[in-house]
């Protein structure tokens, strides 16, 4: 029996098929951590905890919790700055009396932080005050959680302590579940203490150990896995033959069973090994010989383990479960004649399992069912980094318990009904699915209809189209724009202002530009007085705060003068340009990530085009016929850039729609030298124009991208070959480059696709 284990491991992992089956989920999982990754307004980038950790690294506990309170008042006193500016914005009797209730009521503090304010120079981690303010309030949320851990210990005891001393309930009071449940946890946690726990931030661990994708790519795994064990046999008649044989019975389902632990337990520590690698990489490293409770999100844990232990256990724990699903998989598959079948039961069940965790309120008289189902069960940070008693008729009973047991019984049943059913297994062989209705392909005399329909249809192109295509459009309206109080301003005064020149307009600036002058020379005079001893530092602030309120919007009408000057010496007109520096990438430059997933998308359909001409030997027709290659070639040519060319307009035109919502995109008519960071453009085309020219630069690098995956299918006439060195010529430099290495742009096709952001890159 134990002969046969490698065979059976080898008989499935050794089909090319089954290879190029893993590699894709791979390849999905490593794309699935990345773009659920991806920063927006209120979401801080990876690099911002690896720049943490690495601050944190050589502190000892207390330093670290000086460093981050320092941090945390630093944030708070710059976004007190930002809302005393936000109600001074108003512009009315209203925002002042607002304005003056807050500066009596926070004394000092926007005198001291508006200087950082100004400078921007409290950006230690992200790039904008949202992003800084959201990470910063998760570190300092972590930080309080982990410091006050060994007070959350005595807490549990205290409460103990106080059930205990309190004579005034009466027996029945003292039986309840309540009470019970209070002394189940002090019994809990009373072995526990916090000499292992370190603070550190923790996205790495539970974003690696807490993705759903990597448990539905898991489970899709052993669905592959599980119907070629049985079904394969059936589809060739094999079963007459092996249960004929000596321990044909026994010894064939044993081996199978324990192939399918062995496969279940190497794919998951794959998977969360990458995983793993993959943060560390992007998020600093971790300390693996910490307590557990050292993560804010486990501190609630009751088990003594290090954080390395807590991943040995959540792997293992996760592969015993998919093996008790993959047994009962083989039953379906044993006593199935369809080969499909199977599969659609296991859907279903995990479908419905996913309803029952997402839909059934914690507090429910159902939480049983939330958690005890398999996708409840997949959520090992919640069995061994959290803490839950179920009622059971008044007793508390362990969550942590109830899933190991339960786990343990599914596998036990799952072997003893494979055994069982393998032993009266009946039907040998599979049966064809007979639809009552049928689709047939109908030739097309249009040979461009004819490689459209196989391309879109027969090889897959308009499922992975439209995957993509949901995916950019996902990510673009997922891009949330929030104008600072000083783009509020600007915004205001550009909008009044836009259009060409004229007195009104110029009075305006003039003003505005006289009451900045007077705000300067306000703070000015002051200095003086302080210099020569005649006022305090401390009563200079107080007469400083109004100026330096006003000055809080020098920087925008900075933007507002600089476009005032280019129009008095060459003509011109004004233009709101915050839309445009976002569109073409100078504030936002999302063009690395939207170019890697078009690469991706158009590599995948571009793939299977013409490799399937070679494989069917469809090829030596037709370049025995009259311009019959050429012609085909041209026709499949037009379908992908057709293709690549919608596809590459779905983020432009997305992105155009959110961004104009916030920051309108108008005068179009306007010459582009007008936008500031295009004033030294070589042509001063109208902006619509410059737009039409970008939008197609950016399609014409997806369409080289096709002109390329095209050439190397030719070369290779094998998909799979193709898709991998389509991957790696095209896809490993912009993986580079949004690594960090940016010399590796250079040796990819990103430059035509962003060069407006290299341009802008260059002069700003």
């Amino acid at each position: 029996m134990f002969r046969l284990i490698p065979f059976e491991l080898g008989r499935i992992w050794k089909k090319r098929s089954f290879i190029l089956s893993v590699c894709m989920l791979l390849l999905i999982h490593v794309f699935l951590l990345w773009y659920t990754s991806l920063p927006n307004e209120q979401t801080p980038p990876l690099s911002a905890y690896k720049k943490i950790c690495a601050q944190l690294d050589s502190m000892s506990e207390e330093e670290k919790a000086e460093y981050i309170m320092d941090l945390k008042e630093t944030i708070d006193g710059v976004c007190f700055v930002q809302n005393i500016l936000a109600m001074q914005s108003f512009q009315n009797e209203m925002g002042n009396i607002f304005v003056k209730q807050e500066m009596e009521r926070n004394p000092g503090v926007f005198e001291a932080y508006y200087d950082s304010y100004q400078s921007g120079n409290y950006l230690k981690f992200t790039d904008s005050l949202e992003q800084e303010k959201v990470f910063l309030d998760e570190i300092y949320a972590e930080w309080q959680k982990v410091y006050g851990y060994g007070d959350y210990l005595k807490s549990i005891q205290e409460n103990k302590n106080v059930l205990s001393g309190i004579s005034i309930f009466g027996i029945q009071e003292q039986n309840s579940y309540s009470a019970r449940n209070l002394l189940k946890s002090a019994k809990d946690y009373e072995n526990l203490t916090d000499e292992t726990v370190r603070f550190m931030p923790s996205r790495g661990i539970t974003s690696a150990m807490q993705n759903i994708w990597t448990d539905i790519l898991l489970f899709l795994s052993v669905m592959l896995f599980t119907g070629s064990l049985i079904t394969e046999e059936k589809e060739k008649k094999l079963l007459f033959i092996t249960r004929s044989t000596k321990n044909g019975i026994l010894g064939n389902i044993s081996a199978k069973l324990l192939a399918l632990l062995a496969h279940c337990i190497l794919l998951t520590a794959l998977f969360y090994f990458v995983s793993l690698v993959f943060f560390e990489w992007n998020t600093g490293s971790l300390s693996l010989d910490a307590g557990i409770q050292s993560v804010a999100d486990y501190m609630e844990s009751t088990v003594s383990v290090s954080i390395f232990g807590y991943i040995c256990l959540s792997v293992l724990t996760k592969a015993f479960l998919l093996f008790g699903i993959g047994t009962l998989l083989v039953i379906f598959c044993i006593l199935s004649q369809v080969a499909a079948l199977p599969f659609l039961i296991g859907s279903a069940v995990f479908g419905v399992s996913m309803l029952m965790y997402s839909l059934i309120p914690a507090s429910s008289p159902l939480a049983v069912l939330k958690y005890l189902n398999p996708v409840g069960l997949m959520k090992t940070e919640n069995l061994y980094g959290g803490y839950l008693n179920f009622n059971l008729f008044g007793h508390p009973i362990s969550r942590l318990f109830l899933s190991l047991l339960l786990i343990v019984f599914l596998c036990i049943i799952g072997t003893a009904g494979c055994l069982w059913f393998f032993f009266r297994m009946q039907g040998f062989e599979m049966k064809k699915i007979r639809l009552p209705f049928s689709f047939p392909f109908q030739p097309h005399s249009n040979i461009l209809r004819h490689e459209m329909f196989k391309i879109l249809f027969t090889g897959h192109g308009l499922l992975i189209f439209m995957l993509f295509f949901a995916l950019l459009a996902f990510h673009s309206f997922d891009q949330s724009y929030h104008p600072s109080i000083g783009e509020t301003y600007y915004q205001d005064i550009m909008m009044r202002l836009k259009g060409e020149m004229t007195e009104k307009k110029e009075e305006l600036i003039l003003s505005e530009k006289e009451r900045y002058y007077q705000a300067f020379q306000t703070i000015e005079d002051i200095n003086r007085l302080v210099d020569t001893g005649a006022l305090s530092r401390e009563a200079a602030d107080v007469l400083k705060a109004e100026a330096n309120v006003t000055l809080a919007f020098y920087p925008q009408f900075q933007r507002v003068e600089k476009q005032y000057q280019h129009i008095v010496e060459n003509g011109g007109s004004f233009v709101y340009d915050t839309g445009y520096l976002y569109l073409f990438g100078a504030w936002q430059n999302v063009f690395p990530v939207h170019f890697l997933i078009l690469s991706i998308g158009m590599i995948l359909v571009v793939s299977y085009v013409m490799p399937v001409e070679y494989q069917t030997g469809a090829m030596f027709l037709l370049c025995a016929t009259r311009a019959g290659k050429r012609k085909i070639f041209v026709r499949k040519l037009a379908v992908c850039i057709g293709m690549a060319a919608l596809l590459a307009l779905v983020p432009i035109i997305c992105r155009a729609v959110c961004i104009d919502s916030v920051y309108p995109i108008q005068s179009f008519e306007a010459g582009i030298q007008n936008i500031s960071c295009f004033s030294d453009f070589a042509v001063n085309v109208p902006i619509g124009i410059f737009v039409l020219v970008f939008s197609f630069s950016q399609a014409a690098a997806v369409i080289l991208t096709v002109f390329v995956t095209l050439v190397l299918s030719i070369w290779r006439k094998n998909q799979v070959q193709t898709i991998f060195f389509a991957l790696v010529i095209l896809g490993v430099p912009m993986i580079l480059k949004l690594l960090g290495f940016e010399a590796a742009k250079w040796f990819s096709l990103y430059p035509i696709y962003g060069w407006s952001e290299i341009f802008l890159q260059g002069i700003l």
